[in-house]
């Protein structure tokens, strides 16, 4: 059984170095390419995919409005298909409407090799598709680079494409299956604020850079991206910890279920609060 992934880039350069580096770390994938949003949706019309990395900006047709047409389609639905955009916009309007539109996750240009393999590692655990992405164990990744492949490159050459003349250096890679590691599921009471009004909360999944927490919330909807201070505890000592929200979902198949699954990233980077998180993450 295998995973069957489209990349869509308008940029060739772009398209064949994403396509090398899935091929040598999920070899068990196939990767098929679209060169605009146009060509990718006849493509998704023919043949149906597990997961789509696409770039935003494209002629005819671009990532946001390709985003939008596989949501409207029934076997291409957000919880059913990872939709990975690739971007160098940023910004917080352009973030919202990606969520807004149904996107799983993106990345922001530019990016590495290691992290373009994490993304898609976690999308597919998102969509419990893991087995599917690594079921065979992926290739070292500097022997294939010793071969001549520029797939374990850094990515980070893509905004600056033919301009760089620095030579190209081999990425480390470790087994994406250790990314099953990095969370863990808890339950962890604590408190949490919105937008000024507190809420009792439980911690079901810890990382050391996202939490996702379960409330209780009759008035107040926690609005994609806006702020969050977390309460945790270790050893007697409480840190308030800043994040951002990154995803809401209600937990019953109702538009007005007072319970919600809220997931926040971390935006505090000092050292003493990250030891804090650490300590804390080791310890379940």
């Amino acid at each position: 059984m295998t995973i069957k992934i489209l990349v869509v880039d308008d940029a060739s350069f772009t398209r064949d170095l994403i396509k090398r580096t899935v091929r040598q770390q999920f070899p068990a994938s196939v990767v098929e390419e679209a060169v605009n949003g146009r060509k990718a949706q006849q493509m998704l019309a023919k043949s149906q995919f597990d997961m789509i990395l696409c770039d935003w900006e494209m002629p005819e047709m671009t990532g946001v409005e390709l985003l939008k047409w596989c949501r409207e389609q029934s076997h291409y639905k957000k919880e059913n298909i990872p939709f990975i955009m690739i971007t160098s916009r940023g910004d917080k309007s352009n973030v919202v409407e990606a969520v807004q539109s149904g996107v799983t996750d993106y990345l922001g240009k530019p990016f590495s090799s290691e992290q373009l393999v994490n993304k898609i590692f976690s999308a597919a655990k998102k969509h419990k598709m893991e087995s599917k992405l690594v079921a065979e164990k992926p290739r070292n990744a500097s022997n294939a680079a010793g071969q001549g492949g520029v797939a374990a490159a850094s990515i980070d050459v893509l905004m600056n494409a033919g301009k760089s003349t620095r030579p190209v250096q081999a990425t480390k890679f470790t087994h994406p299956a250790a990314a099953t590691v990095t969370t863990k599921d808890v339950k962890i009471p604590t408190m949490v604020r919105f937008e000024e009004k507190q809420f009792r909360c439980m911690v079901i999944q810890l990382s050391k850079q996202d939490v996702t927490i379960l409330i209780k919330s009759d008035d107040v909807v926690p609005q994609v991206l806006g702020q969050a201070v977390l309460d945790l505890e270790l050893a007697g000592k409480v840190n308030r910890l800043n994040y951002y929200i990154q995803s809401v979902a209600t937990t019953e198949k109702k538009h007005d279920s007072t319970f919600l699954t809220v997931v926040l990233g971390l935006i505090d980077q000092d050292a003493e609060k990250e030891a804090f998180i650490s300590q804390l993450f080791d310890g379940f």
